[in-house]
């Protein structure tokens, strides 16, 4: 038991009667421990004052914990890294000098400090966790680590790379930085990262021991030392290490991301000097990121998500209604998805199909993907088995009574909708949430089905459910607040990234998706080689090309989507005849192994192997002039119409915000978060900019004429995003 207590704002200093201090932090107004101005000065005074006192009773050791169940540090505040960017570079390196000086002090003192983490630690947290002599994790679900920088386009500045590159070497320690992922405590232990892996209620007695252990032994010398002295390296190793490490960093950023490279560069140049020198190459380089654009849109993305993530979707304070079991109707691949989606998320589900078989077939790849491991990259058999109680199967509508939400997942033919929905709602309390899943169908076209269309909204989750994390949740007119934020917290609890949209042709996603495919295929009416086409898209930074893009959504899909769209917004979005043309020759995309291109095989992991020349012949019967188009008006012509439908739907008010569309071109499209969305690339370019492009494409019609509010932005300085 603790002799003393005491505790300034954000941590409490104890002395135990053993001679063990114990610092206890707790940042306040925040949902996580995060490493603010205040929580520093408090730990600078609180070392001062152990050390100030050591000569009456020598500290045993020193343990550093958190009070917050579940939060050992989640980072630095990220709404300061603004700030940041008005400083100059040695400005922030002298910062990030201050921060690595101070954590030090806890393995330069003269007894041993040891970090207890439970829950999650990381970036400035972990650094935190690496500056003391030892670490204790505890071996719960909710503990992890990482160095999450790189996702702000930056990297660790308080000690990560240099202490990280000694600890674990220097290509582990690369990897993890540049990577940016979490890994659990029993990985951590198996990396080295940590000392011990041991149940919560074992961490401090484990401290106690590890303590006993480094002073009886005098390791604690030897580890202080190694962390202080070069990283020795093999000139080959390292030569093998630099380039093929640099290969993988190119082609998972293409080039576009500095961060990576940056930290290739600096935990090896870090590695051939001392601590304190690999210090010094630390803070520059972070200075030298901090200043860069491709930073500032990270930030920016990170904190339109945080928005998100407590947005509860709609104005003024609404509870949702608690969800604890729910249902989906149809067992298709999309209804399978979202029924797995539950599951991983602890949400008892019901899936309902009248066909027996197929219902039957879809549970074993439901359970599959619901205990899909992230990093062993494949299922876990055990949870798998787990789960499988929670998951019913039925073919009468009977079995979802009882549920709280139920979706409707059937084919997208408005009467075979509707007709479901109605016997939902005749089945299901007055209570439940009644969603339908579509990307096309409108939502209060549906509604006419429902005697009370209030509990009614759409839920457009994306394919492949697992994988994409935007859910367009879609307000009827007669939809009501508790609905929507109902909708809201479920798509967060399966770990989504919901956006509320009203309801309209398309809704937000496909509404700007289509105009980047449309205007694909016109490049290739005037003879654009689709791969070129491909080429300039990826180059911009989209994961894939719209060429691509078609193959693997499916023509046949394709088309029938533009129908719709074409028929909203016919004047700027037209129905290609290329798209019914190859759908009518067989030629689907990647599922038949042939459309705009040839596949190996008839599946989506099938490789392109060139242009289909046949299906290239069925093409040229829609051919059309020509114009001269470089590769920068290429990717104009692609990104531009999506921009003005973009703008077009914040004069609608299709969305609530104008960073909505930004988070959701993210996430359901990869528009590239480096660039911060599309409003933010508009932004970056400049409205001036982005009419003096488009003049030249005026001859292609509405879908590249200016609207009112660009003309009117680029008038008066102002911006798109927010």
């Amino acid at each position: 038991m603790p002799a003393s207590v005491r505790g300034p704002a954000t941590l409490a200093v104890e002395r135990h009667s053993d001679g063990l201090v114990v610092l206890t932090f707790s940042v306040p107004d925040h949902r996580h421990n995060v490493i603010t101005p205040r929580f520093l000065a408090d730990l600078a005074a609180a070392l001062d004052e152990i050390e100030q006192s050591s000569g009456r009773l020598i500290p045993r050791g020193l343990v550093l914990r958190s009070g917050r169940e579940g939060s050992f540090f989640a980072g630095a505040d990220v709404s300061r890294l603004d700030g940041l960017r008005d400083l100059p570079p040695a400005e922030i390196g002298r910062l990030c000098d201050a921060g690595r000086n101070l954590f030090a002090r806890l393995s330069a003192a003269a007894w041993p400090s040891v970090a207890l983490i439970d829950g999650v630690c990381l970036g400035g947290g972990l650094e935190l966790a690496l500056a003391c002599d030892l670490r204790v994790a505890t071996a719960a679900s909710h503990t992890s680590l990482g160095c999450p920088e790189v996702k702000l386009g930056l990297l660790p500045g308080w000690g990560g790379t240099v202490r990280l590159s000694r600890l674990i070497g220097p290509g582990p320690a690369i990897e993890l930085v540049a990577a940016g992922e979490s890994i659990d405590a029993w990985a951590a232990a198996r990396l080295g990262l940590v000392d011990a892996c041991v149940p919560p209620a074992e961490a401090l007695e484990t401290a106690r021991r590890l303590i006993d252990l480094e002073i009886t032994t005098g390791g604690i010398a030897a580890r202080r030392r190694r962390q202080a002295e070069p990283v020795p390296l093999d000139p080959q190793e390292r030569a093998f290490l630099e380039a093929t490490t640099a290969a993988v960093i190119f082609g998972r950023t293409g080039g576009h991301y500095p961060a990576p490279p940056a930290i290739l560069q600096t935990i090896l140049a870090g590695s051939d000097v001392d601590a304190t020198a690999a210090g010094g190459i630390e803070s520059q380089a972070f200075a030298r990121l901090a200043a860069t654009p491709v930073s500032a849109q990270l930030v920016r993305v990170f904190r339109i998500g945080d928005r998100n993530r407590h947005d509860s979707g709609v104005a003024g304070d609404v509870t949702p209604a608690e969800v604890r079991t729910a249902a989906v109707i149809g067992a298709g691949i999309m209804g399978a998805g979202i029924a797995a989606s539950h599951l991983r998320a602890d949400v008892p589900v019901t899936l309902v199909d009248v066909n027996a078989q197929a219902l039957a077939a879809s549970v074993p790849g439901i359970l599959d993907e619901a205990a899909w491991d992230r990093a062993t990259k494949r299922t876990d058999p055990s949870r798998a088995v787990a789960l499988s109680g929670a998951l019913r199967t039925a073919t009468h509508l009977a079995a979802i009574a009882g549920a709280d939400i139920v979706i409707e997942s059937v084919t997208e033919r408005p009467d075979v909708k509707t007709a479901v929905l109605a016997d939902i709602e005749r089945t299901v309390g007055p209570g439940a949430v009644i969603a339908t899943n579509t990307s096309t169908n409108p939502i209060a076209r549906l509604a006419e089905a429902l005697a009370d269309p209030a509990r009614f909204c759409g839920l457009h989750f994306f394919n492949p459910v697992r994988r994409m994390t935007l859910v367009e949740v879609v307000r009827g007119p007669a939809t009501g607040d508790a609905t929507v934020a109902t909708a809201v917290a479920l798509a967060k609890r399966l770990g989504k990234c919901p956006i509320v949209v009203r309801d309209s042709p398309g809704f937000l996603v496909n509404r700007v998706l289509m105009p980047y495919l449309h205007e694909a295929t016109e490049l290739v009416r005037e003879g654009i080689d689709p791969a070129r086409i491909d080429r300039v898209a990826r180059g911009f930074g989209m994961p894939m090309g719209p060429i691509e893009l078609y193959d693997m959504i499916g023509l046949d899909t394709a088309f029938y989507a533009g129908l719709v769209l074409s028929a909203a917004y016919g004047d700027r979005i037209e129905a290609s005849p290329l798209i019914p043309a190859l759908v009518k020759s067989g030629r689907l995309g990647r599922k038949t192994g042939s459309g705009f291109y040839r596949y190996s095989g008839a599946d989506q992991k099938a490789r392109i192997i060139g242009v289909d020349p046949d299906g290239r012949t069925v093409l040229d019967r829609y051919a059309v002039a020509p114009r001269e188009t470089t590769d920068r008006t290429l990717a104009d012509r692609l990104l531009l119409p999506m921009l003005l439908e973009a703008v077009r739907a914040l004069d609608e008010g299709i969305v609530r915000d104008p960073a909505d569309i930004d988070l959701a071109v993210i996430h359901a499209l990869g528009f590239p978060p480096f660039r911060g969305g599309l409003l933010a690339w508009a932004d970056a370019l400049g409205p001036a900019e982005v009419l003096r492009r488009l003049e030249p494409l005026a001859d292609l019609g509405p879908r590249m004429i200016p609207t009112e509010r660009l003309t009117a932005i680029a008038r008066s300085g102002g911006r798109f995003s927010t």
